[in-house]
């Protein structure tokens, strides 16, 4: 297991403030800042877009980093914040804006899972815009644990249009491997599950597991199927899987492959080493695996995921979480015999007026639930509090 010491990857130099002789080299509007709170506080160099150094506050469990006004950085555009901590299952470490002018925003109430610790995790927040424009600090707390705050990276970021296929996606923001990330990985709101099953046309999404499990060597999910198949894909979120480690899937007794997982960059401020040097990716990372229709039945179909260890690992726990298989079904052929109108055969037909509505809604057909804590929005304007 994880002894709790853990380090960026990338070099650091001096302490809080500007380094020197750094490894990293600075000047550059999109250079990231990076600070390391565990083992001991290190930076990196403050980069050109940054004029003071970091506010590191044990005493009051928060750690504070400047960001000037964006006029001062006209390419630099929003910022995104990378906080990795060790998840006990408490919600994890809040995130704020405090703006020059007074204000405090709250980006997150929480990163991290409530009620199951899972060890190593790493989430991103999209600082917008509109927040940064005036300049402020960012603020980042983690009450009652602070010594789990492993570390966190500030990178700068621009934006760029981009044309999106499809109405059930809703990208926000794109690494530098081109990976993409949807509005509700980086929002900074309390991570949903995946539940429930959903058609679109000849696509049916299915859930297998939504909660958060651990996986010890092996695991296995029913998925009970109806109609003609022609291929499908499981997808997961899995988190602790060690970079050489797999997960394979078995379909009815019949191997299948390995699972794929997106390629990650190695200067990710999420890719961290651990107590004995191995690099180690933290946070939730997204899998997938195709399933040739030969492979399932009509009917239940057994599908059992095994955990591959790699050579030398340490024994973190690994888990999975919005577990899910995608079908796509064969549509039912056209009957030849079906008349389809066309163009010339409407024009010239009336118009039927619509008929008006038999009935009336004296009620709405659901009940308005007042919003629940962790239903409320998640950037909130408040006064700041004094300090």
């Amino acid at each position: 297991m994880f002894a709790g010491v853990f380090a960026l990857t990338a070099a650091f130099s001096g302490g809080i403030g500007r380094a020197q002789d750094p490894w990293i080299a600075g000047g550059g509007s999109f250079d990231p800042f990076l600070l390391a709170l565990q083992p001991e506080v290190k930076t990196s160099a403050l980069p050109a877009w940054m004029e003071g150094p970091a506010a590191v506050r044990p005493e009051l469990s928060l750690v504070e980093v400047p960001v000037p006004p964006r006029w001062r950085e006209a390419a630099v555009e929003m910022f995104a914040l990378t906080v990795v901590f060790n998840d006990k299952g408490d919600g994890g470490p809040a995130v704020e804006w405090r703006a020059d002018g007074g204000e405090t925003t709250t980006l997150s109430y929480g990163l991290g899972e409530v009620g199951k610790g899972v060890g190593l995790n790493s989430r991103t927040v999209l600082v917008p815009q509109v927040l940064t424009r005036e300049g402020g600090k960012l603020v980042v707390s983690y009450y009652g644990n602070f010594d789990s705050l492993l570390s966190l990276a500030v990178r700068p970021a621009r934006e760029d249009l981009l044309a999106v296929l499809g109405a059930r996606r809703s990208p926000s923001m794109v690494d530098g491997g081109l990976q993409v990330y949807e509005d509700r990985e980086v929002n900074g709101s309390r991570q949903v599950k995946i539940t429930g099953d959903t058609q679109n046309g000849a696509i049916v999404e299915a859930e297998l597991a939504a909660e958060v499990e651990e996986i010890e060597s092996a695991i296995e999910f029913v998925a009970p199927v109806q109609g003609k198949v022609e291929g499908a894909f499981v997808h997961l979120e899995t988190l602790g899987l060690d970079p050489e480690a797999r997960l394979e899937l078995s379909v009815n007794g019949a191997a299948a492959t390995a699972l794929s997982f997106p390629a990650f960059e190695l200067d990710d401020p999420s890719l961290v080493t651990d107590w004995n040097g191995r690099l180690v990716l933290a946070g939730w990372r997204k899998g997938s695996v195709f399933v040739p229709a030969r492979l399932l039945n009509d009917g239940e179909n057994s599908l059992v995921l095994s955990l591959k260890r790699s050579e030398g690992e340490t024994g973190r726990k690994v888990y999975l979480r919005n577990t899910s298989i995608h079908l796509r079904f064969a549509q039912a052929p056209i009957d030849p015999n079906t008349v389809v109108e066309t163009a010339e055969d409407l024009a010239g037909r009336p118009v039927e007026k619509a008929s008006e509505p038999d009935f009336t809604l004296v009620e709405p057909a659901l009940p308005v639930a007042e919003p629940q804590q962790d239903e409320l929005p998640q950037v909130i304007t408040s006064p700041s509090p004094g300090r």
